[in-house]
């Protein structure tokens, strides 16, 4: 079979998940010329979320999108972060500009923001489905048969898995979730919720041990609140119940001093409510014949690692480009996007920050705000300038 032959066998792309994976990857197998579907459960992109740092070779990637300058123009106005007491006193601050500019221009903008940005540059050519999501995966030698939960069943060349920690497409393809989950003692939440102590264009961070409470105050978008607390087992809960994640944190952080009363309250009615597990998906694999997975679902670093929206650029440039690579081979390309970010993904995982974050004592506390004011904090995050490998030129 010659290269064009398989191209067309190859063509037809289902991604399941609608978040900066699933939006990168159709921006970029649409420019490399393949016919793309996206299904995403919810009824429209998902709007607000946490901050995604566009840094490293992510920066490569958005700029040979043609996006990065766009990025730059909507990127969440944040210059600095100051550490405070129950009274509101500032006991420590770090210069975010000057981090970004460590990280070789790096950016930061919202998580709906960016999936919004490329949905926008993509339109003309994915055919998107919302309020869907995949009943059924069956696959052959030629192709795979899709069922959904709403309507008829349809057939694909390839199907990737974008769709996040939770995802359906590596539940149906790879077996249940909990064998490749590896809980990390903490849960996290984000929520649109501010206090005027916040100074503006700042985030503001007040902790108790085991408890974090961030306020982003930025000058151009709604102020965001980031919750985090330490939880030594799991916790039941299905996913998909916001209510009853909204009273977990209530209990949680029940008793937690300066605004986090106030900060909760937002929260109760923030219908973008979003809380998870501070967990790592880790997988032997991340393709099974026609299915492979990317992003979040195949190799969830963790929201305190910093790292999610970086393997999510990098990984899908990756995918995308070894099948235009491959000419739609998708044996070859899966198994070379394995090998080319297994390593980064590898590195990412082992450098998380939840002790910065959220020390466990009150000792912990003290250290930290220590290294805060010394200016070590930029070591021990790991953000000292340093040769990053330029990534493949797939022609796309």
């Amino acid at each position: 079979m010659n290269r064009e032959e398989v191209l067309m066998t190859n063509k037809n792309i289902l991604i399941a998940g609608g978040s900066i994976a699933g939006t990168a990857l159709a921006f970029w197998l649409a420019r490399g010329g393949f016919s793309v579907t996206l299904v995403e459960l919810a009824p429209a992109l998902r709007q607000g979320g946490q901050g995604v740092d566009v840094r490293d070779q992510a920066i490569e990637v958005v700029e040979r999108m043609g996006l990065m300058g766009v990025v730059r123009g909507r990127s969440v106005d944040d210059i600095g972060a100051n550490f405070v007491n129950a009274r509101n006193r500032v006991i420590g601050s770090l210069d975010l500009q000057a981090i970004q500019q460590e990280g070789g221009g790096a950016a930061e903008i919202r998580r709906g923001e960016l999936a919004q940005l490329l949905y926008e540059n993509t339109l003309d050519r994915v055919e998107y489905i919302f309020g869907n999501a995949i009943s059924g995966i069956e696959q052959d030698e030629t192709g795979v048969d899709i069922t959904f939960e709403h309507g008829p069943p349809r057939r694909f060349d390839l199907v990737i898995g974008a769709d996040g920690f939770h995802s359906g497409v590596r539940r149906i393809v790879f077996g249940p979730s909990n064998q490749f989950v590896r809980f990390k003692e903490h849960y996290f939440a984000v929520a649109k919720a501010g206090t005027p102590l916040a100074e503006a264009r700042r985030s503001t961070i007040y902790n108790e041990p085991g408890k974090s409470v961030m306020v982003q105050s930025a000058g151009n978008a709604a102020p965001m609140t980031y919750f985090a607390f330490h939880q030594k087992e799991p916790l039941e809960y299905h996913y998909r119940d916001i209510e009853h994640q909204r009273q977990i944190l209530r209990n949680a952080l029940k008793g937690v001093g300066w605004e986090t009363s106030m900060l909760l309250e937002q929260a109760d009615v923030d219908p973008h409510f979003y809380l998870d597990a501070q967990a790592q998906i880790v997988m032997p694999g991340w393709s099974k014949g026609r299915v492979v997975l990317a992003g979040d679902a195949a190799h969830c670093a963790s929201p305190f690692s910093g790292a999610g929206g970086l393997l999510a650029l990098v990984g899908t440039y990756r995918l995308a480009g070894e099948l235009v690579a491959a000419a739609g081979d998708h044996r070859q390309a899966f198994t070379k996007y394995e090998i080319g970010q297994r390593p980064l993904v590898l590195e990412k995982q082992g450098h998380l920050f939840t002790g910065m974050f959220v020390p466990r004592t009150w000792l912990g506390i003290k250290v930290r705000n220590g290294l805060v004011r010394s200016g070590l904090l930029r070591r021990a995050f790991g953000l000292n300038p340093k040769k990053i490998d330029s990534l493949p030129d797939y022609g796309m």
